[in-house]
């Protein structure tokens, strides 16, 4: 059997859905478990919303709430037979998901309080609503199709906004349950990011989290694949955003498309490639604009070394931390990540000397304030929020001088340089008012 994960630009509308239907027929074979994810840009939507019902903005909310029920009523009308059912049906389990989600934000709205837990329990009914749209689209279009709860089977913490799965629970929950609701289909189809903690509360996994779900999927069915249709042809060479000749990586290794994701590539989630390497499935990356393209694989076999991709964050704060006393770099490391864990806060490359840290870290914000004023109290802290971290990766190439000096002419001024321990990338912070036209250089010096 194989997994297939569409995003939420492949199912954004009438015409998506119904190319994911098209290309769902083509694998009936291979026992496909669908997963998919919000509609494009409902999960923002749900965000708004939330933060409207915190900040008591009634209109706002309500405004929101009305074209979410619109949008998904509209769409399944546009899909479904009028008058059928299975329209009736999928009408009515939007409603309810709907008046269930509404009846939650009046509660923030009254409190005035957005918890973790009540955020998640927001942002996670796009899932819900967008998989019963497209499994009653399933079987309208003649596949037998069955609508699994993902919570039923994703066991999470406690920390609800980005929550880390317990894979030996999920695993159990996921072999004792698929079995009854494979019988008599011919797909099942369940949902992305979303889950349940271990109190039995609506959690996710962060944020473009379905491909970790996915991939958690795979593993514990022990899938031949796990399949990631998305809006580009496989795995670039950079973002298409950004450079307009970028080239498809036909192949590349775990450790190599680990590194794309951690360093900003937006291909894949990052914590992906863990469970699919645990068994060792291949995880490839399609189109689901472009089917019949090739994509990108995943292994544990790569293509050689050399540049693979180049990868742009601008999501970044850069610190530069100093200590008044020589108190030695290990107690200074040790201080500054066990402020950063406590914060929730997730670091990229670094450069440590006996009495100072560079570090980059992903944008928190209120996490990135405290975490700043708390190492404040110890330490001289510098933080600039006008950087962004470019970097090459592929095999061995932070031990190749060529890939370096070209690094090096093309992004100056540098603000930090970094490689990581695998030799599998090389990092410089830059400014980010320059990072794209450093990305283009670049491509152009590495790719032709």
């Amino acid at each position: 059997m194989i997994i297939m994960k569409f995003g939420g630009t492949s199912v954004q509308n009438a015409e998506a859905i119904r190319r994911v239907i098209g290309i769902v027929r083509g694998r009936m074979a291979e026992k496909p478990l669908v997963v998919v994810s919000a509609l494009s840009k409902v999960t923002r939507q749900l965000c708004s919303i939330a933060e409207a019902a915190q900040g008591r903005r009634e209109d706002e909310f309500r405004e929101l709430l009305s074209a979410l029920r619109k949008r998904h009523c509209d769409l399944a009308a546009e899909l479904l037979p009028e008058g059928s059912a299975l329209l009736q049906d999928c009408l009515g389990r939007i409603g309810q998901l709907c008046d269930e989600l509404e009846d939650f934000v009046y509660g923030v709205f009254r409190i005035a309080e957005l918890s973790p837990r009540s955020y998640a329990r927001i942002v996670s009914t796009g899932e819900l609503l967008s998989s019963v749209i497209v499994s009653a689209a399933m079987n309208a279009a003649g596949l037998s199709c069955h609508w699994a709860d993902a919570r039923r089977m994703m066991v999470t913490d406690c920390n609800y906004m980005s929550a880390a799965p317990d894979l030996e629970a999920t695993e159990a929950n996921v072999r004792r349950e698929y079995p009854a609701l494979s019988k008599g289909a011919s797909v099942v189809l369940t949902q992305g990011f979303i889950a349940s903690s271990v109190e039995g509360f609506p959690s996710v996994l962060g944020f473009e989290g379905s491909d970790y779900s996915a991939a958690i999927f795979g593993m514990a069915l022990n899938a031949s694949r796990v399949e990631i249709w998305t809006d580009v042809d496989g795995i670039r060479t950079a973002d298409p955003r950004i450079v307009s000749d970028t080239g498809r990586i036909a192949r590349l290794s775990y450790d190599e498309a680990a590194e794309m994701a951690s360093l900003g590539a937006r291909v894949l989630h990052p914590l992906t490639i863990g469970p699919a390497r645990k068994r060792g499935i291949p995880v490839v990356v399609l189109n689901s604009s472009n089917p019949e393209g090739q994509g990108s694989e995943v292994s544990f076999s790569g293509e050689g070394a050399g540049p693979k991709s180049i990868a742009l964050n601008e999501e970044v704060e850069f610190l530069r931390i100093t200590s008044p006393k020589t108190g030695g770099a290990a107690a200074m490391l040790a201080d500054v990540y066990q402020v950063l864990a406590s914060e929730g806060l997730k670091s990229g490359p670094e450069t440590v000397s006996e009495s100072s840290l560079n570090i980059v870290l992903e944008v928190g914000k209120t996490a990135s304030d405290n975490a700043v004023r708390r190492l404040r109290e110890k330490y001289e802290v510098q933080v600039s929020t006008d950087r962004a971290l470019v970097s090459v990766v592929g095999r061995d190439v932070a031990s190749s001088h060529e890939v370096l000096s070209a690094l090096l002419r093309k992004s100056a001024p540098v603000y930090m340089l970094s490689a990581s321990p695998s030799m599998l990338s090389v990092s410089v912070v830059v400014d980010k008012a320059g990072a794209k036209s450093i990305v283009a250089a670049l491509h152009r010096e590495y790719f032709g």
